[in-house]
Formats: C-alpha cells, sequence, structure tokens
C-alpha cells in the first residue's frame, strides 16, 4: 500500500480536478496580469496558480474544515482570475499557447523520472516532512508544534501544503503524498528554468542548458582527486567530516572515493566526491521546500518585469509572501538584494529611471506585511519577540535550535533571539565540512573546490548584469546584488545552527551559475574568447555532479520504500486511521508514527519530547493508570515496541481492562505482528 488509503486510483480524481482549475487560473493569470509571451503562459500559469493555490489554503484553511479548506481556494482563485480576465477586454484564453504541447510531454517525463527515483529514497527529514503533510492535510493550519499549547511552528511548510492537498483531496498516503509533491515541484521549476534560458538566449539550446544546470549544477568537489596525493594528506590534518559525513569515518583524503552511507539512500551509494556542502544539486533535492524555492526564484525572475497592471503587482506580492513560508532565507536575500540594487543605483544614477520599478518595490513592501501574519518562520519570530509566549522562551526551552528552524529566546534577548554573531576567522561554510578558513591555504583551497569553477566568473557576470540592469532589465542587478549578499553574509557571520547558513550560499551560487550561460551566449559583451570557452567548460564541470548523482540514483527507480522504518502494516492501519481521531484525542506513541499515520498531532512535530514531558516517563513503562492520570485517552500500540517490552510490564499495563477497546487494528498475514489504535475514553468515566 504504497499510493492511496482505500486502494483506488479514482480517489486521485478530485485532486486532479482541483489542479485542473488551479491551473486554468493560472493560465489566466499569465495571459492578463502579465505580459509574457504565448510560448510562456501555460508553464508560467501552472507554477504561478499552484503558488497563489497555496497561499490561499494556507489563508483559508484556518477558518474552513479540511475538505473545503483544499477544495475552495481553488475556485475562488478561478473566480479572481475570471475576473482580471473579464476587465482586461481582450480575448480570455489564446488557443496559439497549446503549441507548447511538446514541453508539456517533457515535463510529465521528468516528473515521471523524479518519481521513480523518489518512490526509491526516503532521505533528508522524512520523518518531520511526513509529519507536516499529514497534520495540514487534516486541517492543522497553521500547523501547531505541541497540542494544546498556544505554539505554531517555526518553520519553513509552505511545501507541505501540496502534499497536504494530496492527501485531502487525492487520498494518498503521507510518502506517495511527499513524493508526488517533489515530483511535482521539480518537473515544473525543470520547465520554468527553460522558459528562461531560451528566452534570454533566443535558442533552444539555451533552455536545455539552463534546465539542466538547475538540476544538475554542484560544486566540483571530485576534481579533488586530480591533486597530487601530498597535497590531499595534508587536507586530512586540517578538513574534518561534519553531521552524516562523519559517519564514513574516514579521513578526508580517503572519504572522496568512499561511498556515503546514509539511512534511505539508494541501492547503489553515493560517492563522496560527487556530494557537495554548499550546492547539492537539485536532482537529489529529497526534501521538497528547496525545490518550491527555486520554483518561486526562477517564477519571479520571470514576471518581475512583466507587470500588465495592478493584478501584477497584487499577484507578486503574493508570491513573494510564498516564497517567505517555503524557504525565509531566500525571500530574505531577495528583498534584500532589492533595496541594496535600489540603494545603488540611486547612488551612481542620482535619478532612477527603471520600467516597473514604483510596483515591484510597492509589491515587495506589501508581501513584507502579509509575511508578517501569514505564518510560518518570520510571522512567529515577530510574534515571538513582540508579545512572547506564555512561559517565556518555552521554544528554546524545547530545544528547536534544530536542522531548519531558528533558536528563540524572549524578546528580552534580541540578540540571541537572531542566532547570529561574528565569524573568526572568516570561513567558507559547508555542510558536509564545516567552517572553512580563508586564511588556512589548504582549507581555502577545499572550499573553492567546494564552491566550484563558476565562482572564478564572478567579476564578468557582475559586469555583465550591471550592464543589462543600466539598459532597462534591472532585474539581474538585483540578482547579482543578492547573489553577493549570499556569499559575503555566511564569510562574515556565523548562525547558531551554523551548517544551515550554507543556503545562503548556495542561493548565491545557483544564481551566478544560471547567470553564467547567459554571459557566455551574449556576443554583444566583449570578453576574450579563451574566457568564454572557459565559462562554457566551467558550466559542464559544474555539471558533472549532478550527473554522477543522478546515474546513482537510478539504483533506486524500481524499489518503493514506504518512509523511513515503515511497512504495509503501517499503511493498512494509517488507512483506518488518518483523519478519524476526535480533536480531542491525545496519544501517546512513538515518535512521529502516530502523527504521520493519522494525522492528528501526537506529542511534539519534530524531535522527541523536551526531557521534563512525561512521554519519557510513560512511553517506556505504559502503564493504563499513568496514562489515565496525564490525560492521554488512546494508546498507539506496535507490536515492534511492545514486544521489547519486559514481560512483567506488559502484564500489568491493564491495558486488557474492559474500558479499552480497539480503535483501529491490523495484522499481518502470519498473525504475529499488528499495530492497535486502543482507545482509553471509556476508563475515564
Amino acid at each position: 500500500m504504497y499510493w492511496y488509503r482505500d486502494g483506488s486510483f479514482l480517489s486521485l480524481l478530485p485532486w486532479l480536478a482541483t489542479m485542473l482549475l488551479v491551473w486554468l487560473a493560472g493560465w489566466l493569470l499569465a495571459s492578463h496580469a502579465f505580459r509574457l509571451q504565448s510560448r510562456e503562459r501555460i508553464i508560467a500559469g501552472l507554477a504561478l496558480g499552484l503558488t497563489l493555490y497555496v497561499w490561499l489554503v494556507n489563508l483559508l484553511g484556518r477558518w474552513l474544515e479540511p475538505g473545503l479548506g483544499f477544495a475552495v481556494p481553488a475556485v475562488l482563485l478561478l473566480a479572481l482570475a475570471g475576473l482580471v480576465a473579464w476587465r482586461s477586454g481582450a480575448r480570455w484564453l489564446d488557443p496559439a499557447d497549446l503549441h507548447i504541447w511538446p514541453w508539456l510531454v517533457a515535463g510529465f517525463a521528468l516528473f515521471y523520472v523524479f518519481m521513480l527515483w523518489s518512490k526509491g529514497l526516503t532521505l533528508f527529514d522524512e520523518h518531520k516532512n511526513l509529519s507536516l503533510i499529514s497534520i495540514i492535510g487534516n486541517g492543522n493550519i497553521p500547523p501547531e508544534y505541541l497540542p494544546g499549547y498556544p505554539l505554531r511552528l517555526i518553520y519553513h511548510y509552505g511545501f507541505h501544503f501540496i502534499g497536504g492537498s494530496l492527501m485531502r483531496l487525492g487520498g494518498l498516503l503521507p510518502w506517495s503524498a511527499f513524493d508526488v509533491s517533489k515530483a511535482l515541484l521539480f518537473a515544473v521549476t525543470l520547465l520554468l528554468a527553460g522558459l528562461l534560458g531560451r528566452g534570454y538566449v533566443g535558442r533552444a539550446w539555451g533552455g536545455w542548458a539552463a534546465a539542466g544546470l538547475v538540476a544538475l549544477a554542484a560544486g566540483t568537489r571530485y576534481l579533488l582527486l586530480l591533486l597530487p596525493p601530498g597535497l590531499l594528506l595534508q587536507m586530512d590534518k586540517v578538513v574534518q567530516l561534519q553531521g552524516t559525513s562523519a559517519l564514513i569515518n574516514r579521513p578526508f583524503s580517503e572519504a572522496l572515493f568512499s561511498p556515503w552511507l546514509v539511512d534511505g539512500g539508494p541501492p547503489m551509494p553515493y560517492i563522496f566526491a560527487f556530494l557537495n556542502g554548499i550546492m547539492d544539486p537539485l536532482v537529489m533535492a529529497h526534501q521538497g521546500p528547496n525545490t518550491f524555492s527555486v520554483l518561486i526564484f526562477l517564477l519571479v525572475w520571470l514576471l518581475t518585469l512583466r507587470l500588465n497592471d495592478r493584478w501584477g503587482a497584487a499577484c507578486l506580492a503574493i508570491v513573494l509572501a510564498m516564497w517567505a513560508l517555503v524557504w525565509e532565507a531566500t525571500y530574505a536575500l531577495f528583498i534584500l538584494g532589492l533595496f541594496t540594487f535600489v540603494g545603488l543605483a540611486f547612488l551612481r544614477e542620482r535619478k532612477l529611471n527603471l520600467p516597473q520599478l514604483r510596483p515591484v518595490l510597492g509589491a515587495a513592501l506589501i508581501s513584507g506585511l502579509l509575511v508578517l501574519v501569514q505564518g510560518g518562520t518570520i510571522t512567529e519570530l515577530v510574534r515571538e519577540l513582540i508579545f512572547g509566549y506564555e512561559g517565556g522562551g518555552l521554544l528554546q526551552s524545547l530545544g528547536l535550535g534544530v536542522s531548519g528552524m531558528l533558536p528563540v529566546t524572549s524578546a528580552a534577548n534580541a540578540v540571541s533571539f537572531l542566532g547570529f554573531s561574528l565569524r573568526w576567522p572568516l570561513a567558507i561554510v559547508s555542510s558536509h565540512l564545516g567552517p572553512l578558513s580563508l586564511f588556512s591555504p589548504i582549507q581555502l583551497i577545499v572550499a573553492l573546490f567546494e564552491l566550484g569553477p563558476v565562482i572564478l566568473f564572478t567579476p564578468w557576470i557582475t559586469q555583465w548584469a550591471w550592464r543589462r540592469a543600466k539598459a532597462g532589465d534591472w532585474l539581474l542587478g538585483v540578482l547579482a546584488c543578492a547573489a553577493w549578499l549570499g556569499f559575503i553574509i555566511p564569510i562574515f557571520f556565523q548562525y547558531q545552527s551554523d551548517r544551515d547558513i550554507s543556503r545562503l550560499t548556495w542561493q548565491a551560487m545557483l544564481t551566478w551559475t544560471l547567470l553564467l550561460p547567459l554571459v557566455v551566449a551574449d556576443r554583444t559583451f566583449r570578453w576574450p574568447g579563451w574566457l568564454r570557452h572557459a565559462g562554457a567548460a566551467a558550466l559542464l564541470l559544474t555539471g558533472f555532479s549532478g550527473l554522477m548523482i543522478a546515474g546513482t540514483q537510478f539504483s533506486a527507480a524500481s524499489t518503493t520504500r514506504l518512509g523511513e522504518n515503515f511497512n504495509e502494516l503501517d499503511a493498512a492501519i494509517s488507512a483506518q486511521l488518518w483523519g478519524k481521531l476526535p480533536v480531542e484525542a491525545k496519544v501517546l506513541a512513538p515518535v512521529g508514527s502516530a502523527t504521520i499515520l493519522s494525522g492528528h498531532l501526537s506529542g511534539t512535530l519534530i524531535g522527541e519530547p523536551d526531557p521534563g514531558n512525561e512521554w519519557h516517563q510513560l512511553y517506556p513503562a505504559p502503564q493504563l493508570a499513568d496514562l489515565l492520570q496525564y490525560g492521554y485517552n488512546f494508546y498507539y500500540l506496535d507490536s515492534r515496541s511492545w514486544e521489547k517490552l519486559d514481560p512483567a510490564l506488559r502484564a500489568a499495563s491493564g491495558f486488557e481492562a474492559d474500558c479499552v477497546t480497539t480503535f483501529a487494528e491490523v495484522w499481518d498475514n502470519a498473525h504475529i505482528n499488528y499495530r492497535r489504535m486502543l482507545d482509553l475514553r471509556a476508563c475515564t468515566d
């Protein structure tokens, strides 16, 4: 049971119908709110419609029951798009836009390939992502961190609404909803990249190059293997593997050609030399939020200078706000880049004559206001800073300084609230290798190979972008400014969860990598011929790592995994449980399991409860009387953990009492292993 809770493909039809409405609405908006070419409208419309739809679900899902919360936004979006089309007075849709059908076929092929990989892999924050998709699909919007506390999750959960819609409207199970979400966004992102590359270069190869770079671009760590062995041995003394990379447990020089054995990876393991701690290729992006962030980045790039009227500006404001809900770091980087560019342009020109500047600045400011109230990382941090929470500093006491989340303290300590401090020595941060000091020649060499050769072309990329900006395409100047900020900030500042700050460097390198082929293709930009050829070679080297990773992932294409530590029994109990538990249910269960399988938040959303929580007392030795004392009215019994308990504890647990009933239960064919949700509510009467 990988796909559907009821086992039928027909359960997906309501979701497909909803997505057709969303796509149609996006197509209408792309045709009337923006000045797009015919070949751009359908693909840009799909990306635009999907982004606006998710934002509306986040808004309306707070007040509507879950089914309506995912369906009504599509109808509302189509109605608003129809109003925009009607007010424009132009033809609603142009059938000539459908000539893009070969691109759509390519998009479906990309979706299919990435779906094959995704269903065979369970990489990167699997339980966190599955939990969010499950509870959002069940109507927990905005998602809580702890049931019964006035806390909302400080996290970029915008991506998970797509999986939530697949569970609620499409009848999918959590893992298939997760995988379909990633595959869908991956395909649409590459199509958008192809549109941008085709538009700038003016030839088909520009689209292929841009899409290929978005999918495959990474650093060139593998080129370290070409260095003299003595130099590699010197690296062993100053380069230490961190995080999951440390599990290789070998010196750096040996780790380069060693397999990266990670839970949930493909049967043929990744080779460490082709991985990267700064710029993992998107083809390996099995987490999801970063793919959605790249989609919005490309959509903003495509739409910003094509606003048709105030409706276009309103759409852009919502797209930017949605970016903050998906990946707050890149949103903030873009906004900083926008205002930095405007400031620099004003200092140099004293009089700004930039087309579309005012409505774009207005959209950026409106997005900032929306971000303060829409939920997600920035909203909750501002709320904590201004109002605090009952019990002050509760989030930090719960240990939320984990990957992808910002640490929080009370409003009295704003410096530690931000989690930033000055870095010394100055360094380039790799999530695999840690800070690589600029003052250590050996570490600096490693850092340059980690970044890849594109970094060597940044002076010419910046010069080209500024010239194009002065000629009217000023968004290129914004992107160049944002890229430099993203590169410089991690060098001078460190973050409490320091590996996360490499995301800024990743965005900088992605921007430069996408700009370099445009520079290479621009024959009006004068630079030596050998340098142009070197730029093309740098792009080929940059994409080689991603190509190797893609080849490795084909070993997972013929396998299916339901999720880390889940099997068909878990799928069967989920089909019975999901969305069925009462709102007041308080469930004692293994970390994450009941939340993912039922869609009902049980315990903390991410990770184990804090050390003082009663879960640590109750779960290792569950007793009916103790559960009732702490207000639990359901107990999730997994035979794998139950059989590990001491027989005396099982015998004295009290779960054989007459008041304990079975809410849901499944057994394997041998009638040995089982999953069971016990209902304890009658025991409290």
